[in-house]
């Protein structure tokens, strides 16, 4: 809780269940519907969403399930032309654009990434072994997570106000802990440099080079970087842990890690043209994206594609992501010429087993629907003890608030997230492995909370 940017990489109204939009697959099999409603009725219970798209592919058919809202107040139920921000899916799209760029000849995929940077741009390497496109595409460049002079303004937007000069700045500047291709290390800032560098080489935006080499081609006209007027009436608004809106993410120089947005019908279009690849140089793209190229290094990781990663089947390509406020889950299986897509305007990872889920019900599998912890129930003036101001440090104070039967926590310059009861004065936050106790005395006032997380006890005295 105390690290903002840990906060926003993870993220709400009982609802009911509808479909949304007629759906060929679901109509002609309504037992498959019934089984997807069971698997999903769980999540609405346990309000984990306040809404998302579900879309099947199978046997040439696709279909759409919408749930919950696009918005708390005044929102309608989604569907398969909601647009939400699909986060790191971003990668699968980014890394096609490599693949694409590589059978059109304008780039290899062990070329030095350092040869696609500007004069007075130097890439970081490690005993004489340079990053390859390849290294950035199957995050074993050697590059960190995050940039170290990454510094938001807003956290609720972090990466707006990074821009190129800041990458290229960083890159002048980071020394590498490691040889390139021998460890894997998740890289988002390879990942964004990647779509930086095959836009730069094509003198033109990652979002044209999206829109040309991918989208255009195959009639994804909901998925792009920016939305305009008419698209931006089909956004559903973002959300994080508890149904607090929040901010849409901008990433102007790390486009490629991120920034996409998409719908349900686009993702299952591009899901179509990767289990049957087109007969051009787009279709040979999406194969060589397929491929493995990047056996596990470290026990328990995937072996990878381009971009993609591979399910412990060793077939099945899949890739999900996640902003401030969305969590997309992105599965193709070749085998079963199925695809699941699911897109939520809530940022939780808890719905990528969900996604699995359903896939496996694709393959005939019997799935029981999932179990959530039941809520332990506060009553609301026990609520009205807790809200207030409590200082850990000066300057650094936790907000306690409460809303319809609901406790939400603020840090200082940070969002305000929900936190869930396990007893009267034990909290926990799900967004986040912390832990909040409200010390109260015999008369029922409450004097301090103590935040437990990362191993470490910190008090904080209430002083309103």
């Amino acid at each position: 809780m105390i690290n903002r940017l840990t906060i926003r990489r993870a993220l709400f109204t009982v609802v009911t269940i509808a479909m949304t939009i007629a759906s060929p697959i679901l109509q002609a099999e309504d037992t498959l519907k019934q089984r997807v409603n069971r698997l999903v009725q769980p999540y609405l219970d346990a309000e984990i969403v306040m809404g998302m798209t579900i879309g099947v592919l199978y046997d040439g058919k696709e279909g759409y399930l919408g749930y919950g809202l696009t918005k708390k107040a005044g929102g309608k139920k989604p569907d398969a032309d909601t647009i939400y921000e699909i986060g790191s899916t971003s990668k699968v799209f980014t890394s096609a654009l490599l693949a694409d760029a590589v059978t059109q000849g304008h780039v290899r995929l062990d070329q030095p990434a350092g040869e696609l940077l500007p004069d007075g741009v130097t890439m970081p390497s490690r005993d004489d072994k340079q990053i390859t496109l390849q290294h950035l595409a199957t995050h074993v460049s050697g590059l960190p997570r995050l940039p170290d002079n990454l510094k938001p303004s807003n956290p609720e937007n972090p990466y707006a106000d990074y821009e190129v000069k800041d990458l290229y700045a960083f890159l002048n500047s980071h020394n590498l802990g490691r040889v390139p291709g021998s460890r894997r290390e998740y890289s988002n800032v390879g990942a964004g440099l990647l779509g930086q560098l095959l836009a730069s080489q094509q003198k033109t935006t990652f979002e044209r080079l999206l829109r040309q080499g991918i989208a255009g081609p195959l009639k994804l006209s909901s998925t792009t970087v920016s939305v305009d007027a008419k698209q931006s009436a089909r956004m559903a608004s973002p959300h994080m842990d508890g149904g607090v809106l929040t901010s849409n993410w901008d990433a102007p120089a790390l486009a490629g890690a991120g920034t996409i947005k998409s719908t349900a019908r686009d993702m299952l279009r591009f899901a179509k043209a990767n289990l049957s690849p087109p007969a051009n140089k787009l279709g040979e793209a999406l194969e060589l994206a397929w491929k493995v190229h990047q056996q596990p290094i470290g026990e328990g990781e995937p072996a990878m594609g381009l971009g993609w990663h591979l399910a412990g089947d060793g077939k099945t390509r899949l890739h999900n992501g996640q902003t401030g406020g969305y969590h997309s889950m992105f599965l193709v299986d070749r085998d079963h010429g199925a695809s699941v897509v699911l897109l939520a305007n809530t940022s939780t990872t808890d719905v990528d087993q969900l996604a699995q889920d359903i896939m496996q019900v694709l393959r005939g599998a019997d799935v029981k629907p999932r179990m959530f912890e039941k809520q332990f129930k506060v009553q609301p003036e026990v609520l009205a003890r807790y809200v207030g101001k409590y200082e850990f440090i000066p300057g650094i104070h936790l907000t306690v608030t409460a809303d319809d039967g609901k406790m939400m926590v603020q840090l200082t310059g940070q969002p305000a997230l929900r936190v869930y009861a396990d007893s009267e004065t034990a909290w926990h936050l799900r967004i986040v492995p912390a832990k909040l106790t409200f010390n109260v005395d015999d008369d029922g006032k409450c004097s301090s909370v103590e935040l437990f997380q990362n191993g470490a006890r910190q008090k904080a005295k209430r002083v309103e």
